[in-house]
């Protein structure tokens, strides 16, 4: 369990995502619910956490030896399940705090899950494609207690669905029941819904749409947005966003940024973020002006999307930001800091744990198809995973409002309710 965290500072010189971040939240959120010690204390410390050293073969014929994780928080509500990532940076704290936000997520989401993070200290950019392959099968013949029933890894940071496909065929001569079904986010040829991979982009841009809409009486077709980070999960946000009618005037990579003029329309999210991956292109992109990162995340919009997995806001950088609504899509890009010191200027922060839980209702859409349980066409799993998010928005605005929270504490309160609920029901 991390201490609480000093609202008042945090470290500028931090760039790797905030993820101890959860457990303040958590605390809090336990400590305003007045739970019995027994159950507060089975939310605040993961069930199980797992480091292995991973060797794998290079190209060249030498030995690559990293290490890897796999942090399952809690069970109360199902089989654990979460992200599976590789970053040079991981640690087995970081695991833990992606663990504890998943719980969250999965709670919110409605879905019969706990949560669960893990992954591979290394830069998957330095490895071939062949590489990765032996890495990841390496991963999977040294971590245990994986199976449909018991741990399903979903993709995440540098990782993708043949990462998925490919640990699942891994593990399938020592996992119990349709070892397809260890995994979620897989290729629709072994079974894999096709819009899953997008489900982390889908899901934020749903959750904006209704948040802007709703509470803050602001047409999406009439709003202006800036998108930090143009991965996956960012790049998806922006054309959805787009395709909806907002205005998409800024975005930005790891290492570079494009802005689109006051007096234009914005930028062309199909493009944009192809180029914003190669850094070099960026002259030849004839409808925005390169700039820097930063000023992207100062951009004055009515909403700020901070899609890149580093810290992003601080308490010491909120001066600069000038949104309506910061929408977290990356666990860990606002501080705790950070995030008091938005809500003192009457920013509006929507977590991470609520506009990324669509993730989890994809996985668990897919890995009821997986075990054999049902079958979906697409445009049920289109309704289901619609339906399963509005009422997760709307639950929380309850809590909010009810209680005078804000959307994050709003979140966790709700979350860790019912998490708390069901350890209850198991005294």
């Amino acid at each position: 369990m991390t201490p609480d965290t000093d609202f008042s500072s945090d470290e500028r010189s931090r760039t790797d995502p905030d993820l101890d971040a959860p457990w303040t939240y958590a605390t809090t959120a336990a400590r305003r619910l007045s739970l019995p010690d027994e159950i507060e204390q089975r939310l605040l410390h993961p069930h199980h956490r797992q480091r292995i050293t991973v060797q794998f073969e290079r190209d060249d014929g030498t030995l690559g030896v990293c290490d890897g994780y796999r942090v399952r928080h809690d069970r109360a509500r199902g089989p654990f399940v979460g992200p599976h990532r590789y970053t040079s940076e991981l640690r087995g704290d970081d695991c833990a705090g992606l663990a504890a936000a998943t719980t969250v997520s999965a709670a919110l989401a409605g879905v019969p899950f706990g949560g669960a993070a893990g992954g591979v200290a290394v830069d998957p950019a330095t490895l071939s494609r062949d590489e990765r392959v032996r890495l990841t099968r390496a991963y999977a013949a040294r971590v245990t207690g994986v199976g449909p029933d018991s741990d399903v890894f979903v993709p995440n940071v540098g990782t993708d669905e043949r990462t998925m496909a490919r640990f699942a065929d891994a593990v399938a001569d020592r996992v119990d029941g349709p070892h397809n079904a260890t995994v979620a986010g897989k290729p629709p040829a072994i079974g894999g819904f096709r819009e899953i991979s997008r489900a982390s982009g889908q899901s934020v841009a749903r959750v904006t749409r209704d948040v802007l809409e709703t509470d803050h009486d602001r047409p999406l077709s009439d709003a202006t947005i800036a998108v930090y980070g143009t991965g996956p999960l960012g790049a998806t946000a922006a054309r959805l966003l787009e395709f909806r009618g907002g205005t998409v005037v800024a975005m930005c990579s790891d290492r570079a940024g494009l802005t689109a003029p006051d007096n234009e329309t914005g930028l062309d999210t199909d493009l944009a973020p192809s180029y914003l991956q190669r850094p070099g292109t960026l002259a030849e992109y004839d409808d925005g002006t390169m700039t820097g990162t930063q000023n992207v995340l100062e951009r004055d919009v009515d909403v700020l999307v901070l899609a890149e997995p580093a810290t992003a806001v601080t308490a010491e950088n909120t001066d600069a930001i000038h949104a309506d609504l910061v929408v977290e899509g990356a666990t860990g890009s606002v501080t705790p800091g950070g995030q008091r010191a938005l809500e003192d200027r009457d920013i509006a922060v929507v977590p991470d744990v609520l506009a990324t839980a669509g993730t989890m209702i994809a996985a668990h859409l897919e890995w009821v198809e997986s075990v054999g349980r049902d079958r979906s066409s697409e445009a049920r799993v289109t309704n289901e995973f619609d339906y399963a998010l509005a009422d997760a928005v709307d639950d929380v605005r309850e809590r909010r409002e009810r209680c005078d929270l804000s959307w994050r504490e709003a979140a966790y309160s709700v979350g860790v309710s019912r998490v708390a609920a069901a350890h209850e029901v198991v005294r």
